[in-house]
């Protein structure tokens, strides 16, 4: 832009380039702040996701399991302060694009009238049409998800229009405020007082929409915080060592993806069936809970359940076999290989159709007599004997039969996708007892092998020289864990490794190669260190 002569009534080109700079970026702000608060209105009243939370979920698929390890132990909240952190970037690259506006619109010094002329509307309605676009491409696998149930696709619709409405409210206070905030070149007829006056109440407008917009922001941040998921990794309750056959709900370990967990809306719920299926179908809560149903046990195991940890839970569970579904439509279609989950959450999983129907899941919406709690699926989930819980989703919403398979949270990092190993457990005694020579000490513990059931369990009091059998309590059901019990009797004080193996249903003894969590489960024989007096 050429500088403008003296005396001529424009501003110099080093003053109009400073100016437009530093009005563009306050600009900037304001918007990114009133799209950033509409982002969280849609969150809060539609169960929307933000674009924050869409590129958590899609940066979670493209890292790998080490990665997603460290970052976890980066901070002590590993939810809330990368979406913070991700809520600021976007902020600040939105505060940033004011400059590419204003080198696109190149509006002279001082501008004349407030009015927006039609290049600077284009701009800002391909910013926004841009934005809107790039990020439906980036995230169209996360978009299917509202956190108040709607289904897969008006999910996905109701998503691709939030974030349409989120970048065009950005587009429109971008060009208006910043149309707002340049100097003005004063009419003819107006009194320069009255000029000055009218600048300086749009430009405190602008500024305040912005406040206003950061305040709302942050109000709607403390609003969505206040249901936040502390109970993420709680592990089963195990008070004075006593483990209940069957846990009680509110002392079940649970593990979430989410910062807050979905609050769906019964009457926007469906469970779809979709896919290679001969005759694909949808339900209401209400026409589920009217088919044949059943109760069982089925134990869950996290698998980042470690040696004699507390993230396993046994619990009696009631719903629809998914096999009776699978029959009352027909059955699947033969190029069927794969089932995949799709939860109200985004959350997603795939396993192979033949064996996952082999291990007679369920489609539970009740837990030990109660309607299925909120953390842990409502108002339904799958479990699948045998395999770990990251595989046993909640929020289901969307079984879908395909000849491929769909990747997911977990199999996206690396994370083993295979049946649950053989575990055993010692929970009596513990390292903290105070033994003497002579006590007859009672030896428990849990046993879990999934549905392929437990056989036998054996304990060590010699640090794996010699064993012995334990005798095995009934199991509740053929899914769920089994108490094992035994006694000891040291004669002589010292140091003592307790150690304990199980074989599974089929015959297969544990295995002694130790293993930690990450990335394919725990695996070893567990074993206790105690000191006899």
């Amino acid at each position: 832009m050429p500088a403008t002569p003296p005396g001529s009534g424009g501003f110099s080109k080093t003053r109009t380039v400073l100016l437009s700079a530093g009005w563009a970026l306050v600009a900037g702000l304001a918007a990114s702040l009133c799209a950033t608060l509409v982002m969280g209105l849609l969150r809060l009243l539609a169960g929307i996701p933000t674009p924050v939370e869409l590129f958590g979920d899609f940066v979670l698929k493209h890292i790998d399991v080490g990665t997603f390890i460290r970052l976890l132990k980066l901070t002590n909240n590993s939810k809330a302060v990368p979406l913070g952190q991700a809520l600021l970037g976007m902020i600040a690259i939105g505060t940033v694009l004011g400059w590419l506006y204003a080198l696109l619109v190149r509006i002279k010094l001082p501008a004349r009238g407030y009015r927006p002329g039609r290049w600077e509307w284009v701009v800002g309605l391909a910013f926004a049409l841009a934005m809107a676009l790039v990020a439906t491409i980036l995230f169209w696998n996360e978009t299917p998800q509202n956190f108040m149930g709607w289904p897969y696709t008006p999910a996905r619709v109701l998503t691709i229009l939030a974030l349409l409405l989120d970048f065009v409210v950005y587009g429109l206070v971008l060009c208006l405020g910043y149309r707002f905030l340049l100097p003005k070149q004063p009419e003819a007829t107006t009194d320069m007082a009255v000029a000055q006056r009218r600048q300086l109440l749009a430009r405190g407008g602008v500024v305040a929409l912005g406040v206003g917009a950061g305040l709302g922001t942050f109000g709607a941040i403390q609003k969505y915080l206040s249901d936040y998921t502390v109970y993420d990794g709680m592990k089963t309750a195990f008070p004075k060592h006593i483990v209940h056959p069957i846990t009680p709900n509110n002392e079940h370990y649970v593990v979430t993806q989410n910062p807050v967990d979905p609050d769906p809306d019964i009457a926007l719920w469906r469970l779809e069936l979709t896919g290679l299926l001969n005759k694909p179908g949808s339900y209401t809560y209400d026409e589920l809970q009217k088919l044949p149903s059943i109760s069982r046990a089925i134990t869950l195991e996290c698998i980042a359940n470690g040696e004699n940890d507390h993230l396993i839970g046994n619990a009696i569970w009631h719903g629809v076999p998914l096999r009776t579904l699978v029959e009352q439509h027909g059955g699947a279609q033969a190029d069927a290989r794969y089932i995949a989950f799709y939860c109200i959450d985004g959350f997603n999983t795939t396993l192979p159709l033949k064996e996952v129907l082999e291990a007679d899941p369920l489609l539970a919406w009740n837990m030990n007599g109660e309607v299925l709690p909120r953390r842990h699926g409502y108002p339904l989930r799958i479990l699948i004997p045998g395999r770990y819980g990251e595989e046993n989703p909640k929020w289901l919403t969307r079984i879908d039969f395909s000849p491929d398979f769909v990747n997911g949270l977990y199999s996206a990092q690396g994370w083993y996708n295979g049946i649950l190993h053989t575990m055993s457990r010692i929970d009596l005694p513990y390292q903290d007892l105070v033994i003497r020579a002579g006590d007859v000490v009672p030896m428990t513990g849990i046993a879990f092998a999934g549905n392929r059931g437990i056989k036998r369990v054996e304990v060590s009091t010699d640090a794996g020289n010699t064993w012995k059998d334990t005798t095995l309590e009934p199991a509740t059901s053929k899914d769920s864990w089994v108490f094992w019990k035994s006694s000891w009797q040291p004669i002589h004080a010292g140091d003592y490794t307790l150690m304990v193996r199980a074989t599974d249903g089929t015959g297969e003894v544990q295995t002694t190669r130790r293993q930690g969590t990450v990335p394919n489960g725990a695996t070893g024989f567990a074993r206790v260190k105690i000191t006899v007096h």
